[in-house]
């Protein structure tokens, strides 16, 4: 995003399969724990740079979900979440991950897979357009 431009820049998410990884891995060691009544809201402003609790990268500014049953403050990303909340049982449907923009692809939204990989439909539009895939560069 250019310097002055509106809204907040996103820090890559890993892909689908390194959030599912270190979901099972969290689970495994006990660092995770099986969701139960733990539901994350949308914390909007936090102090710093918040480290996501599953996949240990940086959250983004309005990107921070909270865990707001947990004894402790526990924020995570969405996609994060939806990983774990997977892993608990407690979704019934796999999420799955943009491959472009890392972002969750709802159900309800149209999606297409391409080589095994998905994409939301506006994502895989932007990569097939004459232009090519927006890029930025600061300065």
């Amino acid at each position: 995003m250019a310097p002055g431009g509106r809204g907040t820049l996103r820090a890559a998410m890993l892909t689908d399969l390194a959030i599912r990884a270190r979901v099972r891995d969290g689970l495994a060691t006990g660092r995770l724990w099986r969701l139960a009544d733990d539901r994350a809201k949308l914390r909007g402003a936090t102090d710093g740079d918040p480290e996501c609790h599953v996949c240990a990268e940086t959250i983004s500014r309005g990107q921070a979900f909270r865990l707001a049953r947990a004894s402790v403050v526990v924020l995570v990303h969405l996609e994060c979440y939806m990983f774990w909340l997977h892993a608990s049982g407690l979704l019934e449907r796999e999420p799955i991950t943009c491959a472009a923009c890392r972002r969750l692809i709802p159900p309800h939204a149209e999606s297409r897979v391409i080589r095994g990989s998905a994409y939301h439909a506006r994502c895989r539009d932007r990569m097939e357009s004459p232009s090519g895939p927006a890029t930025v560069t600061f300065s």
